[in-house]
């Protein structure tokens, strides 16, 4: 079947990947303590904007996701750097001229040091009410005419585990109880945003990462309940009964969720494997492995999507974010076409997916990978791949021009 017209065909990544990290950012520290690979100017998104917006809107795509990054517009805490500020209208009127939807998402993966690191981030109530909700409020005033949407948090459960429990995002922790409370936090900032946008004139999307979550043998069921209830309920809970609960936290009511998003966006990379001690794995064991280790399973996002809409069967979906991170671009191919053949099968089955964003439009920096695992329809220097022209084909009914290739 053929996907409704007013589809939204997107493209997404971190500010870190398109432009390199921000000097004053935590991720800046740990490129300077040989933790991650240099980023440099990333994927080369700053200079080079105009243009790889106008070509976005060639391949097709009709929406794109930008990262307003905190640590670049508010370098110190109070001090707002103007020149930022302008550089980020820039680009948004840059997509608004290519007849791009932007979408602005606040946060993803890299913090400023001085609140990740001085003020305890997220995990502080004081910092996140006094230094977040500034940010959502300011950024949502600068943007409110060029912004199309919001989409507040990328994964938040994900940044909070990735930092805090396994290590591999800064601050590189391994300690169950500060992860619990960098997972509670970031889900109460993630309910401020979509509180404090939901009241401006733009949809506000969630891109939660919610992967099936598979025990490695009966020894792990008990494991994989936990962790189906830390990434799945935590979410489910709040927007379809109003109420924030976690496995280490009492339910409490809040029925301010209930309505607050406009669009229930998920970020689908890959099932886990859990095991009897809580670890994970990559699932299927059978599996080829991306760039992150584990095995993108395109079948598994119309498992998603179908549990979802039962779950909250008055939301609107969109595929927020989907890509591989492989040198391999027939093997992205062949990914993105079985997943954007999952959408129509969903689709064909009443559930009401809205729109797909691809990450990413051009190859750029994949954190601890550095540049050794692309995710982009467009090399870095501005080749269109094989991957890029079918589903330029697919969008359009008909090949891209030859001048992109």
């Amino acid at each position: 079947m053929a996907l409704p017209d007013d589809f939204r065909w997107g493209a997404t990544a971190s500010s870190v990947s398109t432009d390199g990290v921000a000097p004053t950012a935590d991720w800046s520290t740990w490129e300077r303590d040989g933790l991650a690979p240099r980023s440099g100017a990333g994927g080369g998104f700053t200079s080079d904007y105009a243009d790889d917006l106008k070509l976005a809107a060639q391949i097709g795509l009709t929406d794109i996701r930008v990262t307003v990054e905190w640590a670049r517009v508010e370098p110190r805490p109070g001090v707002v750097d103007s020149g930022v500020v302008d550089h980020y209208r820039e680009v948004l009127g840059a997509a608004r001229e290519a007849r791009l939807a932007p979408w602005i998402t606040l946060h993803h993966t890299s913090l400023p040091g001085w609140f990740a690191e001085d003020e305890r981030g997220f995990r502080d109530a004081s910092s996140r009410t006094r230094f977040w909700s500034r940010h959502v409020d300011r950024t949502a005033e600068q943007f409110d005419d060029l912004a199309a949407g919001w989409a507040p948090i990328e994964d938040p459960i994900g940044w909070a585990l990735r930092g805090f429990l396994l290590g591999t995002r800064p601050p590189g922790g391994h300690d169950p109880e500060r992860a619990r409370e960098a997972v509670e936090g970031v889900v109460e900032a993630t309910f401020d945003a979509w509180r404090l946008l939901s009241s401006g004139r733009q949809p506000v999307m969630t891109v939660l990462g919610l992967p099936s979550v598979v025990p490695v043998d009966a020894e792990a069921r008990d494991e994989a309940r936990l962790w189906e209830s830390v990434l799945w309920d935590t979410w489910l809970r709040a927007l379809g009964d109003g109420e924030f609960a976690l496995p280490w936290k009492a339910a409490v009511d809040r029925p301010d969720l209930q309505g607050v998003v406009d669009l229930v966006g998920i970020a689908a990379d890959h099932p886990v494997g859990i095991d009897r001690h809580g670890a994970f794995h990559p699932h299927p064991v059978d599996g080829r492995a991306d760039g992150s280790g584990f095995c993108p399973v395109p079948e598994e996002l119309g498992v998603v999507l179908r549990r979802v809409h039962e779950a909250l069967p008055d939301h609107d979906l969109v595929v927020a974010a989907t890509g591989v991170g492989t040198t391999d671009d027939d093997w992205r191919d062949e990914l993105l076409t079985a997943t954007v053949d999952q959408v129509e099968l969903a689709i064909t089955d009443g559930v009401p997916v809205t729109g797909l964003f691809h990450d990413s439009l051009v190859d750029g920096y994949e954190w601890t990978r550095g540049f050794d695992a692309p995710r982009g329809l467009v090399t870095r220097d501005r080749r269109l791949k094989e991957s890029g022209r079918n589903l330029s084909q697919r969008i359009t009914g008909h090949p891209p021009d030859a001048s992109l290739s």
